[in-house]
């Protein structure tokens, strides 16, 4: 097959061009001029990437359309106008990708168990991560990412689904908490077995007749204990029918649920976990040494995960300076969270804030970002200033957002 992807470089976008390539399909793709984290690897594996433009179309290709795009776009119109085939990038996993899936959601931790979920089957699966990467062999077995926004997830039908936690994030969509979980219960109908964080409030409503539950709590199917803590990470003890023990390679107890729910997912399709890696997807918890300071690349982006990771580098980095350079994502869910972001930026030594970095359903707004800059009035913002002084002492920066604020790295290593 030949496969034309518009909006290539979008993270899940990019993960299923991979999976194609991997099929021996001839796969290009389009998108935006502007620099994105998933662009080197596409060409890496020799996808073709061009810019928006209608004459890259024809009638040879079969079409996969990023969900962010619509008919404003100008390739999304042509293909509509001239009737070529095409699905939308859920609707083609959940119709034209037929294989067995374990699909990872939850509004938090759903990238990294993906991936962690991936590493347990030692890369024999199919996968779609959204860290971008992705890739196909023989198997059988698909690991997917499952975003609810707008409920897109429920043109999947999972063997396995593993919900995390069930949080508001996508205020844009998702008016409350109701609604929200409505969306996941029809995603667990959808679906042969599930495996969900059963210390989550919003997830024990989850009604399903083959539910699975695992954390703390003793009332779990799945229960959890930690037997010590290290530097590194963590030893558990964990009892399902029998007893588990495990070596968790990251700090944070977000990282336990995330490591014990791809490693149960994999038990439950009676194969043995591979154990050995302790590495983490792109954009979560990247840490490299720059002079002096310590610089950590993550794409927290709502209040849950920030504080999360803000706990977890105060275990890795006790007696350092924690600082964090923070580029709000869509206007919509800074002003719902507005209270929550500034209570969890608080725990940091000094925080410097970016104009946001709004989603392509999202357009620029003078009007909402002066907003949004009353919200963050207190603390800094981010300039050459600040930027020269990295570095310069043992401390830890931190480049925190799914938008650009890790760019400022590259300018860093640039100046190395």
């Amino acid at each position: 097959m030949k496969y034309y992807l518009v909006g290539i470089k979008g993270t899940g976008m990019s993960s299923l061009a991979k999976l194609l390539k991997d099929h021996g399909h001839l796969v290009v793709g389009s998108d935006v001029d502007e620099k994105y984290f998933t662009e080197d690897s596409l060409l890496a594996r020799n996808i073709p990437i061009y810019h928006f433009n209608k004459d890259n179309l024809s009638s040879d290709f079969f079409y996969i359309i990023g969900n962010a795009y619509d008919s404003t776009n100008i390739e999304v119109k042509t293909i509509i106008d001239n009737g070529y085939h095409y699905l939308y990038y859920h609707d083609f996993i959940g119709q034209k990708l037929k294989y067995h899936i374990i699909a990872c959601s939850g509004t938090h931790g759903k990238t990294t168990t993906s991936f962690l979920t991936t590493n347990f089957l030692n890369y024999k699966c199919n996968y779609i991560i959204g860290d971008g990467e992705g890739g196909g062999n023989l198997s059988d077995i698909l690991v997917l990412e499952a975003c609810e926004y707008k409920e897109h997830f429920l043109s999947y039908y999972p063997e396995i689904l593993i919900i995390n936690n069930i949080e508001l994030d996508h205020t844009d969509f998702y008016k409350n908490k109701k609604q929200l979980l409505n969306a996941f219960q029809k995603l667990a109908n959808n679906s042969k077995l599930l495996l969900v964080n059963g210390d989550d409030k919003l997830c024990q409503k989850i009604i399903h007749p083959h539910k699975i539950t695992y954390g703390f709590g003793k009332k779990n199917d799945i229960v959890i204990s930690i037997l010590s803590t290290t530097s590194k990470g963590y030893y558990l003890k964990v009892k399902y029918h029998d007893n588990f023990y495990l070596k968790v390679p990251y700090l944070g107890k977000h990282m336990i649920y995330n490591y014990v729910a791809g490693y149960f997912s994999v038990k439950l399709l009676k194969k043995e976990p591979f154990c050995h890696f302790n590495s983490l997807p792109k954009k979560r918890l990247m840490i490299k040494q720059f002079k002096k300071a310590i610089i950590v690349d993550d794409y927290a982006h709502h209040p849950t995960e920030i504080k999360a990771l803000h706990d977890s580098i105060r275990l890795m980095y006790k007696n350092k300076k924690i600082n964090v350079i923070f580029q709000p994502h869509t206007y919509e869910r800074t002003m719902h969270f507005k209270k929550a972001f500034k209570k969890v930026l608080k725990k940091f030594d000094e925080v410097y804030i970016m104009d946001v970095f709004t989603s392509k359903r999202e357009k620029f707004s003078v009007k909402y970002q002066n907003k949004v800059n009353k919200i963050f009035k207190k603390f800094n913002r981010i300039d050459k200033l600040a930027l020269s002084t990295i570095g310069s002492k043992d401390e830890v920066w931190i480049f925190l957002g799914a938008g650009l604020a890790s760019n400022f790295i590259n300018v860093l290593n640039n100046e190395k």
